[in-house]
């Protein structure tokens, strides 16, 4: 089931993920009253798992620590799209597709 696709940004790359607004937060962990969860995501064809941040700011949603590092070295670039997978027993997987193509 698909929480959200995106169209990067230089900013989404550089700073932050700002997730969009019709991200299927029922998809995502809560938040419980804290404004940080960790989300373990899943990237590449080799299913390395990294622990991404999330945090909830002024209801806006956006990936933080662990983005910026995953964007680098998944040589991600403006134009490129991502789409965040919920899979089964809670496990996310995120898949790229280049904007180039």
């Amino acid at each position: 089931m698909e929480i959200f696709i995106k169209k990067l940004t230089s900013v989404d790359i550089e700073k932050e993920l700002e997730l969009p607004n019709d991200t299927r937060r029922d998809d995502l962990p809560s938040f419980y009253g804290s404004r940080d969860i960790e989300i373990p995501i899943k990237f590449g064809h080799n299913g390395v798992e990294v622990d991404v941040h999330c945090s909830c700011k002024d209801g806006r949603l956006a990936f933080t620590r662990g983005w910026v590092e995953i964007a680098r070295n998944l040589r991600l670039n403006a134009g490129d799209i991502v789409a965040l997978r919920k899979e089964d027993h809670n496990r996310y997987k995120m898949t790229v597709r280049s904007g180039s193509a």
